[in-house]
């Protein structure tokens, strides 16, 4: 490389260091997912995808978790990382050699840029020039910012993954069905029907809230049935529309509420996935609740209901097919269908 190129090595690697700073903010500060995250996460989500597909087993998807961890967090650090060694090696003499005092070769930049993003400052290499090394106190701070905002990036996705697993995991024992979720509430719960509206007013909001944060998590599947919020959460949005459609006995108090958490997250995950929606899922046949002796709306009227949610139900369904779940597992009643 010619020294006139190089002195204008320093552009490229402020812009890296400048976009990582940017997507950092947007992705955990901010509602959204920035950029950088979102061109690492859709090849890596995509591979993880296909390998489960082709190999026939659904549970490789809880391993998007840790490989949308750490190939965020490697994506960050790499860019970071080149970035300011670009920077200084853009100044022939920027940095020297403690011992030597010969200028750093590349690879002794790249090496002083990493201990220094570290904040190691082992002092193997110096930047003898004032000005160099405020630059060298400027990539040391955010190497600092780098790390907090790591942790700040993880911390609340083991929280509401947890989160996350608890709906699931109380769906799944309550159901896991759609109708099943109807029949026990109705049959096996003291609080009746409340226990599937007001109930989960509570945790549907914080999950929401979480989603809208970091819509990302929408990517994250898990290894067993009971803590799939991918298959759980349409179960309960099929149970919200049959209580408010296909029965006649009067929609239970927080219904509307807990359908808008569940429409709201739907949403949010068709915003993270960009694909075609399926098509809608057939009606549910509501024999069971019929014959468990609830008031059951007529074919026709339950049908004209769900003909104006087909929207909702289309992202319910993407979201059962993106944890590669099938339609019949939602709509099962007992719970012997795997």
């Amino acid at each position: 490389m010619t020294p006139m190129l190089r002195q204008f090595l320093w552009l490229p690697g402020v812009f890296l260091v400048l976009a990582v700073l940017a997507d950092l903010i947007v992705t955990c500060l901010q509602a959204g997912e920035g950029r950088l995250s979102r061109a690492v996460h859709r090849p890596l989500y995509a591979l993880v995808q296909v390998t489960a597909r082709i190999s026939g087993r659904r549970r490789v998807l809880s391993w998007t978790t840790p490989v949308l961890i750490i190939g965020t967090l490697t994506a960050w650090t790499l860019l970071v990382w080149i970035g300011w060694t670009l920077v200084f090696w853009s100044q022939p003499g920027a940095l020297l050699g403690a011992d030597s005092g010969l200028p750093a070769t590349l690879s002794a930049t790249f090496y002083f840029v990493g201990y220094t993003l570290s904040t190691l400052g082992l002092g193997e290499i110096v930047a003898p020039d004032p000005v160099w090394r405020i630059v060298t106190d400027v990539a040391a701070i955010s190497g600092f910012f780098l790390l907090t905002f790591a942790i700040t990036f993880v911390v609340p996705i083991a929280q509401a993954r947890s989160d996350r697993r608890e709906l699931a995991l109380h769906l799944h024992r309550a159901g896991p069905g759609a109708q099943a979720l109807i029949l026990r509430a109705h049959t096996d719960h003291d609080r009746g029907l409340l226990s599937l509206t007001t109930d989960l007013h509570f945790i549907l909001n914080r999950i929401d809230a979480a989603h809208m944060n970091s819509p990302h998590l929408h990517r994250f599947h898990d290894h067993d049935r009971q803590d799939s919020l991918d298959i759980s959460l349409p179960a309960l949005g099929e149970a919200l529309l049959i209580l408010e459609g296909g029965l006649r006995t009067g929609a239970p108090q927080g219904l509307r509420r807990a359908l808008a958490s569940v429409d709201s997250l739907t949403r949010t995950f068709e915003r993270i996935h960009h694909r075609p929606l399926p098509p809608v899922p057939p009606p549910p046949d509501l024999h069971p609740l019929r014959s468990a002796g609830l008031n059951v709306a007529p074919p026709e009227d339950f049908h004209a209901y769900l003909h104006t949610h087909e929207a909702l139900r289309r992202r319910l369904h993407a979201m059962a097919q993106a944890g590669q779940w099938r339609w019949e597992q939602i709509a099962q009643v007992q719970d012997d269908l795997e």
